[in-house]
Parts: structure tokens; sequence; C-alpha cells
């Protein structure tokens, strides 16, 4: 059996450049600052998938959500590597995680999510969120499948595996919050 023990911390950074909260009802606030830390290879390794469904409302800036398609490859071939986050949690608050196979990504169309809309992610389907300044959604987590998450990195990229999501303190983390709550979107 799998180890999907989910964070313990109420708030917590992601290595994806968001601050996750944790709030009642399976949803999470999550907040994108510009000024948060990144994994050193983000650019390069921003498309996932997640063990679930959920359901993103934006309640400030604008979201971008572009959905992807991966084509599994032989060894060698691929334009990326699929990361398989399937390890226990380590000290620094992320899953272990490791290569396992060499895929293809074909990029659907990006799509656009301004305060007060929402968007529906089904388990296991590929995306990344490329949205730029200050952005908060509240997601709701939907079905959970007992399978884990995966991650893209791109071939010739070194993946950022030991990212700490302790390096901000939960007083820095809230702060960040607070600061983007506060400011004046411009659109």
């Amino acid at each position: 059996m799998r180890d999907f023990t989910p964070t313990k911390e109420t708030i917590s950074l992601h290595g994806l450049g968001f601050i996750q909260l944790i709030l009642d009802g399976n949803q999470r606030m999550h907040v994108w600052h510009p000024d948060l830390p990144r994994r050193d290879c983000y650019e390069h390794s921003a498309i996932h998938n997640h063990r679930f469904a959920f359901t993103s409302r934006v309640l400030k800036g604008v979201q971008i959500n572009q959905r992807c398609d991966l084509e599994i490859v032989k060894p060698g071939a691929g334009t990326h590597a699929l990361i398989s986050h399937n390890g226990p949690r380590s000290d620094k608050g992320g899953r272990l995680s490791y290569p396992v196979a060499d895929v293809n990504v074909h990029l659907r169309q990006v799509e656009r999510y301004e305060a007060g809309q929402e968007y529906f992610m089904p388990a296991m389907e590929y995306h990344h969120t490329p949205s730029e300044g200050v952005v908060i959604t509240v997601i709701t987590k939907h079905a959970e499948m007992a399978i884990h998450a995966n991650s893209v990195c791109k071939q010739g990229v070194d993946f950022h595996y030991d990212f700490d999501r302790f390096q901000l303190s939960p007083a820095e983390l809230f702060a960040y919050v607070v600061d983007a709550m506060q400011c004046t979107t411009k659109g």
C-alpha cells in the first residue's frame, strides 16, 4: 500500500510557486505570488497531474490553465521525463520522486479564468498553470484515486528533487497571503 499522507501543515509552500492553505470542507486556498520561491527547474517541470479531481474557483487575478496530453515513448526518444511522486514525504515536505518513463508532451488550448469563474480538472489529467502576478484560487477536492501524482521535466534538465517546502516559516507564508489579498489586480 502506498503512503498518500497529506501535508500536515495548515499552510505550506509548493514547488510550483504557490502557497497552499488548508481550509474546511476538503478545500484548499492557493496563492500565487511573483516573489515566492519555486523549484529550480520550474520553467521546465510545471506540467503535472493530481490523484484527485477538483474544481478551482478564481478569487483574484487571472488563472491560466493549459491541459496537456502525454505520449509514452521509447527510452531516449521523449521530449520530457515522467517523474513519479510515489515515495513517502521527505524531511523537506515533498514526496520522494524518481523518473519512470520518457514522454512527448502535447499542449492543448490555453484557458483563462478571471475572478468569479471556475473550472474542473479530472483526476490524473495533466496541466500546468503558468499564471503571472498574484492569483488566488480555492480548490475543492473531489474523488481521489489510489494512485500517485506525476510531473514531467524537459529532457536534459535536472529535476529539483529536494525542493524545501519549509524554507519559509508559517508567519512568512501568511505575510505573502495578506500581501496578495491586498494587491490591486491590474487587468
